[in-house]
């Protein structure tokens, strides 16, 4: 295998180069800010959503979330709570990675056991919800579309059959 500039790279040169790249991912670390480790890792976090963007109804429900998201009153406190999470919990997974494995399976335990999902969602947590995606739905659709289903003539209503008489 040969380099850019013509020289012959050895298998122990590519070995060395490896060992050295994977030592960087998993400090979390890189040579520079474009490289593959950093390109992966960024990529991965929002890839199934960029995918699931593709399709034109989940986009517009995607779109009406965030909107909805975005004023709602628990977005800050969401923020804060996650950005003090991970300060929190983060020199603990590197010191002690099983102990928050352990942490994390009793805590999965308590929220199977719990049931927060029957208490917490509520049709009043929609309320606000649906709106949203109504108006994001119809701004979403071209104007022509509606303006041709409305000019559309309406179908005459059948009457009775001709041979019928009574």
């Amino acid at each position: 295998m040969t380099t850019g500039a013509g020289f012959r790279v050895t298998a122990a040169e590519r070995l060395e180069q490896s060992r050295k790249r994977l030592h960087q991912a998993m400090r979390g670390t890189s040579d520079a800010p474009g490289t593959a480790a950093n390109a992966s890792a960024a990529g991965a976090a929002t890839l199934w959503l960029d995918i699931l963007k593709l399709n034109p109804t989940a986009r517009v429900v995607i779109a009406a979330v965030s909107a909805w998201w975005a004023q709602h009153p628990l977005r800050v406190a969401g923020t804060a709570a996650s950005a003090t999470a991970k300060a929190a919990v983060q020199p603990m997974a590197d010191r002690h990675p099983l102990g928050l494995m352990l942490g994390a399976l009793v805590l999965g335990g308590l929220l199977a056991w719990s049931r927060p999902w029957r208490w917490a969602l509520k049709p009043a947590l929609f309320a606000g919800l649906l709106p949203q995606l109504v108006s994001q739905a119809l701004a979403q659709a071209p104007i022509q579309s509606w303006l041709a289903a409305f000019a559309a003539p309406t179908p005459e209503p059948p009457g009775p059959p001709a041979g019928d008489s009574d």
